[in-house]
């Protein structure tokens, strides 16, 4: 076991697409036919009903079950896609460091075994966050009910207590959760709990690596904002457009094909997929850093525990 730099764990992942400009290359396209799917999906499938989501929060009750219907295939539809998506752009990430000779030829993109764990494995983690609402909104209920007896003061104090506590405690669990994603890629097998046991002792020195990661993404995202808006005005002005419909680009018009692929829209999807594919490893690289130097082999069974692992 090594140990693990925050600062250089949660600048990996822009080290790594510095490194390797052709699959950064590859992934920025595989992003791109994605939102072009994605697009056409909610075209198709949404139609005029996505131009109502702006008016949703001032929508009457019998109108927002209305909306919430009519927009229900196109979630329903891009749901699946999305979980896709994710699982086939994360194993990327993993087999490029993990397992380089895999899949070299497409970016380490494919579709196989390891991604259809990480899909499991997400939809599980869903499932269990779920529950974990559910039982911590029931706890607070009661805690809540049991306080307003001394009065609405103690009720706002111990509501307001619990909610910080549950807070703490989430993140708490997501921090020493967080690398059940590259146990389970590394182990091709379905690995839920082992997180917990390779993180123990390791919670302060994972949060500073994703929070750096994390603040790091952010600068990055406001300068490639301000960047992306300078580009889009001059191709606004070059094509006839006015400097006011430079910011219609980020609530596109998904009523038809032709309101929505503008020169506009096309730029900022091309710009978009660029960063996503550099975000991507930006956000997954410092799991794997920190696998690496908490488990510097690969991981057995044994080393865990039966009960670590599906």
């Amino acid at each position: 076991m090594t140990t693990l730099s925050p600062g250089d764990a949660a600048f990996e992942g822009f080290r790594l697409t510095q490194d390797h400009p052709r699959v950064t290359m590859i992934w920025a396209v595989f992003h791109l036919l994605v939102s072009f799917v994605t697009a056409t999906a909610l075209i198709l499938l949404g139609g005029d009903v996505m131009l109502q989501a702006e008016n949703a929060a001032e929508m009457s009750p019998a109108e927002l079950a209305v909306f919430m219907r009519e927009i229900a295939p196109a979630y329903l539809t891009l749901a699946p896609i999305g979980l896709v998506v994710m699982s086939v752009a994360a194993a990327a990430v993993y087999r490029l460091q993990l397992r380089p000779e895999e899949a070299a030829g497409s970016g380490h993109l494919r579709f196989g075994a390891d991604e259809v764990r990480l899909i499991v494995l997400t939809v599980i983690y869903y499932l269990l966050t779920i529950g974990g609402v559910l039982a911590l909104s029931l706890a607070a209920a009661i805690a809540a009910a049991v306080a307003s007896m001394a009065g609405q003061g103690a009720m706002t104090m111990v509501g307001g207590g619990m909610m910080l506590f549950f807070a703490g405690l989430w993140l708490f669990v997501l921090v020493r959760l967080s690398l059940a994603p590259v146990l389970t890629f590394d182990q091709r097998r379905l690995v839920i709990f082992g997180s917990w046991s390779l993180t123990r002792g390791h919670f302060w020195r994972l949060f500073g690596t994703y929070l750096l990661a994390l603040l790091t993404i952010l600068v990055v995202s406001l300068l490639a904002i301000v960047i992306f808006a300078a580009l889009a005005a001059v191709v606004t002005v070059a094509t006839g457009g006015g400097l006011d419909q430079v910011g219609e680009v980020f609530q596109p018009d998904f009523s038809s094909f032709g309101a929505y692929f503008s020169a506009q829209t096309l730029l900022y999807l091309i710009f978009n997929a660029g960063l996503t594919a550099i975000f991507y490893p930006a956000v997954l690289t410092p799991q794997v850093v920190a696998y690496l130097a908490f488990l510097p082999t690969p991981a057995t069974a044994q080393e865990f525990g039966s009960d670590d692992f599906v």
